[in-house]
């Protein structure tokens, strides 16, 4: 997956937008004529939303380890859909998305109304996209919001927490790095555009699932304070950033390494925001202070699965991709092995892990030589802690010489470096890959996240 593979997605939902802007404008016909170019011009969009509606998810999924399509549709949550008119309540996980595009209504007074419509409804749909490749449903648009959940029946609760937060991570480098950029591309202003999230997750017996309104007028939703506070953080976020409550923090004891407080000013002198903006006080009298951290995009950004080469692109990246050099995880070496995409689901304790960095013959030039490789874990969390393994820990260097230093020829015919791991303290943990040149300088670096019951 590349880059511009990305860009050209983003840009196949921009001109669907704009063939179906020009297609409605030419229903203006007499009576006579009117059903059949309706029917016609129907038919066009249709096929216009099929090329564009998935091409995301076809890219993005695989990524993941996710197969095929998710074609969830709008509306009712598919899982508790029987409640629909009743008045049934079920109590179920779920993590809540909220995003608003920042400063929409600013864009009503810049640009013409039919130009506010196809950039806040690209945006949302690019939006919906992503949250469908990460096994999310869309629940809801509100003008310029939307709201998303996480967390199916029989998915693990720890696996609905890792898409949210992988959604949030991707959402960000797209937006940043693919949608801002097309739509500049097509003459807007950057600093017009962007969106705020805000995430936190509400554990089984927190959530209560029910219907509310009339039986021609109802919607099967969520209650919880969590799903609420969700909407709350994401007004608290800047542009382009994601705010997360401690609900999540805690679920999966999300690493401090991946999230910062918000930084503010406040009397003229800086600050930093630790809790909600707001207290709020339970039935006993209790009055609540809730935690709330912002995503270290930049850090975690850097592992998403996708190739070192297009992360390094991102702005604030620390990997360094190079065409010869690729960097992988597989669960169970010894057994039908199966790639483990960085950071893409949750594995249980005692799982067996293998590394392997392949580094392709030919691809590097023999002034390069000797090459110096390195591994590097990183173990986080409050069980790693207890069991004083939390930290920074190499795990091996190797000397790699050309084939032209051992006498036995011209070229460098590739080498793979393989080391076993397993899975055993819960939360997020880190391996890094770094390559060095003769003189020093890094030629490649990636890293794998594994997350852990």
């Amino acid at each position: 997956m590349k880059g511009q593979e990305l860009k050209d997605g983003f840009r196949r939902i921009l001109e669907g937008n704009k063939s179906r802007a020009v297609l409605r404008k030419s229903y203006a016909f007499d009576s006579a004529e009117f059903s059949e170019a309706r029917a016609l011009n129907t038919s066009m969009e249709s096929l216009v939303a099929r090329d564009e509606e998935h091409s995301w998810q076809i890219q993005l999924r695989p990524r993941f380890g996710k197969q095929g399509v998710n074609r969830s549709k709008i509306g009712g949550h598919p899982d508790f859909d029987h409640l629909a008119g009743t008045d049934g309540v079920e109590f179920h996980h779920t993590c809540a998305l909220f995003l608003d595009i920042k400063n929409s209504t600013r864009l009503t007074l810049l640009y013409k109304l039919e130009d506010v419509i196809w950039i806040k409804n690209s945006i949302l749909k690019a939006a919906s996209e992503i949250v469908r490749s990460l096994d999310g449903h869309v629940h809801r648009f509100m003008g310029d919001a939307l709201l998303a959940f996480f967390g199916r029946k029989g998915e693990k609760m720890e696996d609905s927490v890792v898409n949210a937060i992988n959604c949030v991570s991707v959402l960000e480098s797209l937006m940043v790095n693919t949608i801002i950029p097309v739509l500049v591309d097509e003459g807007y202003d950057a600093k017009d555009l962007g969106f705020r999230i805000g995430l936190d997750f509400g554990e089984d017996g927190k959530v209560a699932w029910s219907s509310y309104g009339y039986n021609e007028v109802r919607e099967v939703t969520a209650t919880s304070f969590y799903v609420d506070v969700a909407s709350k953080l994401q007004g608290m976020a800047r542009k382009n950033n994601c705010m997360m409550g401690e609900g999540l923090l805690k679920s999966i004891d999300f690493p401090e390494a991946f999230v910062r407080k918000k930084k503010v000013v406040e009397n003229g002198q800086p600050a930093e925001v630790d809790y909600l903006d707001r207290r709020y006080t339970d039935r006993d009298g209790n009055t609540l202070r809730y935690k709330v951290r912002e995503l270290s995009k930049d850090g975690y950004r850097d592992l998403l699965p996708f190739g070192a080469e297009l992360k390094a692109q991102f702005e604030g990246s620390s990997c360094v991709g190079h065409q010869g050099a690729l960097f992988q995880c597989y669960v169970n070496p010894g057994n039908s092995p199966v790639e483990y995409y960085s950071a893409s689901r949750s594995l249980p304790k005692g799982t067996a892990l293998e590394f392997k960095l392949t580094l392709r013959g030919g691809a590097f030039g023999l002034h390069l030589f000797p090459l110096k490789v390195s591994f590097t874990k990183r173990n986080h969390g409050a069980e790693a802690q207890l069991s004083k393994s939390a930290g920074v820990f190499p795990v091996g260097d190797h000397s790699v010489l050309s084939e032209s230093e051992v006498g036995r020829g011209q070229f460098f015919l590739g080498k793979t470096i393989k080391f076993p791991e397993y899975t055993l303290y819960r939360g997020l943990h880190t391996m890094e890959a770094m390559v060095n040149d003769r003189l020093g300088n890094v030629v490649f670096r990636d890293f794998i996240g594994v997350y852990i019951d």
